[in-house]
């Protein structure tokens, strides 16, 4: 990820749907879980600890969008160069580098990025209100699919529940593929600003890791065709570092239509 920082913003369009779970008991297994026949987007912010913009403009724009977390959007924010190391995840190149990030901070709302290169308005309400009119806009769209899911800690591993639902008949050779993700919230650490370093600045819904070793995925139908009201179970085992919160940790579920645009409810 280049070191790039910039401001101001331009938009796009998207078509993706997310779905979050905060539950840090369960671990009922997939048939307890119900799919919400609803369209989230998802909030990717590409953000770095050296970046004064990610912190001034970005992170309080990211922050003021999880207002709306659960009910108009999922959010993780993505670090691949950060000081310290920790803050880092093994998959934020591979995230960065399919949606061609080139400047930090970046925001994208499905596929939309608010300005092209990265940099977001220096205005943490405009950022919010650019997310929001997003996920406004997506929520009237007809549901594709959607994710739900469910965790449990099994020593130093976490076993991720899933069932994903189609609400419409798709045709044979289109593979669509399930990808979750762990975020850690609330993590205390530096973070540069326009004004200076902050030593106890708080980081929200932090990228740690996925269920592939890239960030695209695993197939659901394995390009077969799918019935409407069709669904798909998958059990998923990731690792959990003896340094994150376990109370902090949230597991987001996407269904990307293709490595850029997402998908999931």
């Amino acid at each position: 990820m280049k070191k790039l920082l910039s401001l101001l913003a331009v938009a796009a369009i998207a078509f993706t749907s997310c779905s979050k779970d905060d539950d840090n008991g369960g671990g009922s297994g997939s048939v307890s879980l119900s799919v919400e026949q609803k369209n989230r987007a998802i909030l990717i912010d590409f953000s770095e600890t050296w970046c004064p913009p990610c912190g001034s403009s970005g992170g309080p724009g990211f922050d003021s969008s999880l207002s709306i977390e659960g009910s108009k959007i999922t959010a993780m924010k993505v670090y691949g160069s950060s000081s310290p190391s920790s803050m880092n995840s093994p998959i934020s190149n591979g995230i960065a580098n399919a949606y061609s990030v080139s400047g930090v901070p970046d925001f994208w709302v499905n596929n939309s990025e608010l300005n092209p290169g990265g940099g977001v308005y220096s205005s943490a309400a405009s950022n919010f209100n650019w997310v929001n009119n997003k996920a406004n806009a997506f929520a009237t769209e007809a549901v594709v699919a959607g994710v739900a899911l469910s965790k449990s800690f099994v020593g130093d591993s976490m076993k991720v529940n899933t069932r994903v639902k189609f609400f419409q008949e798709q045709v044979a050779n289109q593979d669509y593929n399930l990808a979750v993700y762990v975020v850690e919230d609330n993590i205390i650490s530096n973070q540069s600003t326009n004004t200076g370093s902050v030593a106890n600045y708080r980081h929200r819904n932090l990228l740690r890791v996925g269920n592939a070793s890239v960030y695209t995925r695993v197939s659901i139908n394995a390009n077969a065709a799918i019935a409407a009201d069709q669904v798909f179970d998958k059990t998923f085992t990731l690792p959990v570092a003896s340094t994150w919160n376990r109370n902090n940790l949230k597991v987001i579920g996407v269904i990307p239509e293709s490595p850029e645009v997402l998908q999931s409810s």
